[in-house]
């Protein structure tokens, strides 16, 4: 039975993957990769590193991250995405814990480093330990949960890990205008799934809102010009997501 297992989904990854795939190699005793329909090289990619790649039809985020989970024969399962690596230090953590039986711990959180528009990104909300998540857990005690922003629920300890994941997304504001389209869709069905209708009040605070945190609270200003363009940019994707809802129930 491997150790570790690194499970990745996939789409249309080629540019990104060997990136990830090498910072893993020595760390992983298996590398899972679950793919939904790539037009390009990933598959053939992936198939250089390991012999587990499957193929599924994307429906959400936590259902494809779960069946990849199902796949992994590891004790422990740690969960990157394509376009992330693993940085020495985290290599070496995890490592070192999963190897240490008298740890009372069944998961771990993991900061992330954020690299957007070709800069680290080190305020904004983009900060790595603001955006710390559970990405490493033993088999059977934890599960992804949530159609929008899906997060892993343990059942046990969670313990914290120093070093981080990095992040390379968003090079280009193609490529964050393509992220708003697609996740303000999930949030916005989420919202009326959910039994929530169209709000003007939320329309109009909840994107100046989000801008004042971003820019100001959480010290966007000092990231220089991505700063503004980030929390400006969150904040049209919020005015996004209440027009969809409105859209939706007028239909």
């Amino acid at each position: 039975m491997a150790r570790l297992t690194v499970t990745i989904i996939t789409l249309n990854e080629e540019k990104d993957l060997p990136r990830c795939l090498e910072s893993i190699k020595k760390l992983a005793d298996e590398i899972v990769v679950v793919d939904s329909g790539s037009t390009d090289h990933t598959v053939d990619i992936a198939r250089k590193y390991t012999a587990k790649v499957f193929k599924r039809k994307f429906d959400n985020y936590a259902n494809q991250k779960n069946f990849a989970a199902q796949k992994a024969s590891g004790v422990w399962i740690l969960s990157l995405d394509a376009d992330e690596e693993v940085e020495s230090q985290l290599a070496s953590e995890i490592a070192s814990c999963i190897n240490n039986k008298t740890l009372k711990y069944c998961a771990y959180s993991i900061p992330r480093k954020n690299i957007i528009f070709g800069k680290l990104i080190r305020h904004s909300r983009w900060q790595a330990e603001l955006d710390r998540h559970v990405w490493l857990w033993k088999k059977g005690f934890g599960q992804w949960r949530g159609d929008v922003h899906e997060e892993v629920e343990v059942d046990g300890y969670v313990g914290k890990m120093n070093g981080a994941k990095i992040h390379h997304q968003y090079r280009t504001l193609k490529e964050f205008f393509a992220m708003m389209n697609r996740y303000s869709e999930f949030e916005s069905e989420e919202i009326i799934r959910k039994g929530g209708n169209f709000s003007l009040f939320k329309m109009i605070c909840i994107p100046k809102y989000n801008f004042l945190v971003r820019y100001f609270y959480r010290l966007g200003f000092l990231d220089g010009w991505r700063g503004f363009m980030l929390s400006y940019l969150m904040a049209i994707y919020h005015l996004i997501v209440w027009v969809k809802v409105w859209t939706k129930r007028k239909i």
